[in-house]
């Protein structure tokens, strides 16, 4: 659910993330404010860092609050939806000038794609597995035998 942006901020395990163990979840958040928000000075990171605290559950309310997170600590995957893609933004506003000139995978291949597009631009009318392919499409069809394979082929 979340690999995307898990894979974008390079997190250790970004496809078997499971927000629902507490364990792998605070070591996550831990890991996330360390890493990649940083909205609390380092020293003030000792509440949230304490993941075996009972008191564990209120630093992580007030971290929420902190950054303004819409959602409440119930809602956990939506908040760790929210808080990544907080970092993401964080990320990117870091690294601005990195991520610039980056073009999506999609945008690579749209020259590509509108190379093949036309797939017939490239055949080679001589080739003698395209001249077989005629006459079998033709016989299929039953179509007139032309001596010409492209006359076929109108």
């Amino acid at each position: 659910m979340f690999r995307r942006k898990l894979s974008a901020l390079d997190y250790h395990n970004p496809a078997g993330f499971n927000c629902r163990d507490e364990t792998e979840f605070r070591n996550f958040i831990v890991w996330l404010e360390d890493q990649k928000i940083r909205h609390y000075k380092i020293e003030d990171r000792g509440n949230l860092r304490n993941i075996h605290s009972e008191d564990w559950p209120k630093s992580f309310e007030k971290y929420m609050k902190d950054v303004n997170c819409p959602f409440k600590i119930q809602e956990r995957q939506e908040t760790v939806d929210w808080l990544l893609g907080l970092a993401v933004r964080l990320e990117y506003g870091d690294n601005a000038d990195k991520y610039k000139d980056s073009t999506p995978d999609g945008a690579k291949n749209a020259d590509n794609t509108a190379k093949n597009a036309e797939p017939l631009i490239n055949l080679d009318v001589n080739n003698p597995d395209f001249k077989a392919g005629v006459m079998a499409l033709a016989n299929l069809l039953q179509i007139q035998r032309h001596d010409d394979y492209l006359v076929m082929l109108k």
